[in-house]
């Protein structure tokens, strides 16, 4: 009996949830599936298209309509687990960290390296005159063979010259283990996250399908006297990052 795509869509979702595609694995072409519904071929395009901009299928080449990787799991913790001198594996950032805890082949690449000054906005957020110096760090964040973040992260550059916070090249341990090697101390950080459509630039770099939504997550770290360290932005492709933020306090 034929069905509406938003059905097929539905129970598409439910075999993979089951567990009957794996993540990596092909699932049945076009037209097998128009043969098994028996719908238009333009009926399991569009039922594709749905679990497409859900994260749940990418198309791959060579292989037609894949299950998806599932996303990298972030959890607020992940910031400790770096911080953590007894770990064997300090040497890795918190997308690496998360990414080797979870079996998935990630690495951080730094794009670049340079002096900015402070606009109003990071003036702001970082309690700094409007004009002053900052050190601007661009790393991108690669999970397999895709770009899952684009870091954009800002210090002012009166706190961390002469360190490698401000030097070229990756910094060991990712950006907090290197505060603290230069003496600064994070002691707090304000998170906020929100959901847009990606720009040209961030559809290009992270090669997102026209309806792929980026999630736009913007950090302020402060020591405990309450004094910025740095505002990162966080550019991340919605299917690849879970953001979780567990055992918070229902009251403090």
């Amino acid at each position: 009996m034929a069905t509406g795509y938003r059905a097929i869509a539905e129970m598409l979702r439910a075999a993979i949830e089951r567990g009957d595609f794996q993540p990596g694995s092909r699932i049945p072409t076009e037209h097998e599936l128009a043969e098994q519904y028996g719908v238009a071929r333009e009926t399991v395009r569009r039922a594709l298209a749905v679990l497409k901009a859900g994260g749940l299928l990418v198309s791959a080449t060579s292989q037609g309509t894949v299950v998806a990787e599932p996303p990298v799991r972030l959890s607020v913790t992940r910031y400790a687990d770096v911080t953590d001198g007894s770990r064997s594996d300090n040497h890795l950032g918190p997308w690496e960290t998360a990414c080797a805890q979870q079996g998935v082949p990630g690495r951080a690449e730094v794009v670049g390296v340079n002096r900015a000054t402070a606009d109003a906005s990071l003036a702001a957020q970082l309690d700094v005159p409007e004009g002053a110096e900052l050190v601007h760090r661009a790393r991108e964040m690669w999970a397999g063979d895709d770009v899952a973040q684009l870091q954009d992260s800002w210090l002012p550059a009166e706190l961390v010259e002469g360190t490698p916070l401000a030097e070229p090249g990756k910094v060991v341990g990712g950006v907090y283990a290197a505060m603290l090697s230069a003496g600064l101390v994070p002691a707090t950080f304000t998170e906020s996250l929100s959901a847009r459509l990606p720009t040209r630039e961030e559809q290009q770099r992270m090669r997102l399908g026209d309806a792929a939504p980026v999630l736009e997550v913007w950090r302020i770290t402060r020591d405990g006297s309450g004094r910025s360290l740095e505002a990162l932005r966080t550019v991340a492709d919605a299917r690849r990052s879970l953001f979780v933020y567990d055992d918070l306090p229902v009251r403090t």
